[in-house]
C-alpha cells in the first residue's frame, strides 16, 4: 500500500489534506461497502479481483480519508503494456459501473471534486470513471476541464414493495409473456456451478452467429469480436468462485437448451451480467421473459432494492424488453481523462468495423 496526501487544486481549498491509500485496504473497503445502500456488485473487492484476473490487470483501488475520519473507496483497475501502466479505470468497458462508494450512498460535491481532481492527474495515458447509474446525474457538472464524456443509457429496476408489487408494475404484454412461458412445460434450473458454463457456451455461439447475420457482419469478424469479449471465459472464471455471487438460470424443453441468464448479487442490489438464447425457440416459448422474471423474484426474496439491467440503445428491442419489467432508463456518462485521444480513435475503429460489416452484408 502506498499512502499519499492529496491537495485538491483550485482557487478554493476543498479539503486541507485528503489521505489516499492504494490499493484500498480490504477491511476499509468492506466497511464502506456495508455503509453504502446504493452500492452495485461491480463495486465490490471480489469484482475487482475478477476483472484483474480477466484482463491481467492490477488492483489500483483508492481509499480517500478526510481529516475528520470520513472515508470513501474508489474501485480502480490498472492495465499494463510492456510492464507499464497505461490506464486506470473504474471500471474498464464491459465490466459494469464503478465510481466511489461512500457511507450513505451519495457522494458530496467535495467528494466528486476530490476524486476527479485525483484521476485527472494520474500518470497514465487514460483514467476513466463510469459512475453508478443511480448517481450519474450528480457527476455531470463536476468534470474538470479536459475531461471527455461518453454517454450511455442504463436501465434500472426499483424492487420496492417486493416481488408482488414489482410484478404488478410489469407491462401487460410482459405479464402475458411470463404466463405463456409458464405454460410451455419448460424446465427452469437455477445454476451456481460450472454446469452453467457449458449451457451458456452453446447458446452464446448461436447468438454470436445470429448477431452477425442481423448486422450484415462477416462471421470471422463476429467471432473475432467475441473472442475479445470472451464472455464464456469470464463466466468460467466466475464459476471458480472469483467475483461476487454469480447465479444463472437456464431454460430447457425436452432436454434442449433454450436460454441462459446470468446475474450478480451482492448486499442490496443485483446486476444483469450476460444472457444467450436459441432465438427461434425462445421467441416461441417466451423463455427469456420467464428467466428475467425468475431473477427479479430471486432478488426480491433476498431483500434487494435495485436490479441493474445494464445498457441498451434507446428504442431497441432490448430496451423495450427491459422497460416491460418496469426498468427506468437513466442517462449514464463515462468520464475520461486522456493524454492522447483514445476515445476518438475508438469511435473511428467502430465506424470502420461497421463499414466492413455493411460491405460483408452486401456481398
Amino acid at each position: 500500500m502506498n499512502p499519499t496526501l492529496l491537495r485538491v487544486p483550485g482557487g478554493r481549498r476543498l479539503a486541507p489534506q485528503v489521505r489516499t491509500v492504494s490499493p484500498a485496504p480490504r477491511d476499509a473497503w468492506d466497511e464502506v461497502l456495508d455503509a453504502d445502500p446504493l452500492a452495485v456488485p461491480t463495486q465490490t473487492p471480489a469484482w475487482t479481483d475478477l476483472t484483474c484476473r480477466a484482463l491481467g490487470g492490477l488492483d489500483a483501488s483508492r481509499l480517500y480519508e478526510y481529516p475528520d475520519g470520513r472515508r470513501l473507496v474508489l474501485p480502480l483497475v490498472a492495465r499494463r503494456r510492456a510492464g507499464l501502466r497505461i490506464a486506470e479505470e473504474s471500471l474498464p468497458y464491459g465490466f459494469g459501473p464503478g465510481g466511489p462508494i461512500v457511507p450513505g450512498g451519495r457522494p458530496t460535491d467535495e467528494d466528486m471534486k476530490v476524486v476527479l481532481a485525483d484521476l485527472a492527474t494520474r500518470p497514465v495515458v487514460r483514467t476513466a470513471l463510469v459512475p453508478n447509474p443511480l448517481l450519474s446525474e450528480a457527476w455531470w457538472d463536476s468534470t474538470p476541464p479536459g475531461g471527455v464524456r461518453v454517454e450511455y443509457l442504463s436501465y434500472v429496476l426499483d424492487l420496492t414493495g417486493g416481488f408482488d408489487a414489482v410484478l404488478a408494475r410489469y407491462r401487460a404484454e410482459t405479464r402475458r409473456n411470463v404466463r405463456k412461458a409458464d405454460r410451455q412445460s419448460l424446465e427452469v434450473r437455477m445454476v451456481r456451478d460450472r454446469g452453467l458454463v457449458d449451457v451458456f457456451a452453446g447458446l452464446n455461439a448461436l447468438s454470436v452467429d445470429r448477431w452477425a447475420y442481423q448486422r450484415g457482419q462477416p462471421l470471422w469478424l463476429a467471432h473475432l469480436v467475441e473472442r475479445h469479449r470472451n464472455r464464456v471465459g469470464l463466466l468460467r472464471l466466475a464459476s471458480t468462485g472469483v467475483g461476487p455471487e454469480c447465479v444463472g438460470w437456464t431454460a430447457h424443453q425436452d432436454g434442449l437448451p433454450i436460454a441462459a441468464y446470468v446475474a450478480l448479487f451482492d448486499r442490496r442490489s443485483a446486476f444483469f451480467w450476460m444472457s444467450a438464447m436459441n432465438k427461434e425457440l425462445a421467441d416461441r416459448t417466451r423463455a427469456g421473459a420467464l428467466l428475467q422474471s425468475r431473477a427479479i423474484e430471486h432478488a426480491c426474496a433476498r431483500g434487494m432494492r435495485w436490479f441493474h439491467l445494464g445498457e441498451s440503445d434507446p428504442g431497441s428491442g432490448v430496451a423495450r424488453f427491459k422497460q416491460g419489467f418496469g426498468a427506468v432508463p437513466l442517462r449514464l456518462e463515462s468520464l475520461r481523462f486522456e493524454r492522447v485521444p483514445l476515445t476518438t480513435v475508438e469511435h473511428r475503429l467502430r465506424g470502420a468495423v461497421g463499414r466492413l460489416s455493411r460491405r460483408g452484408g452486401a456481398a
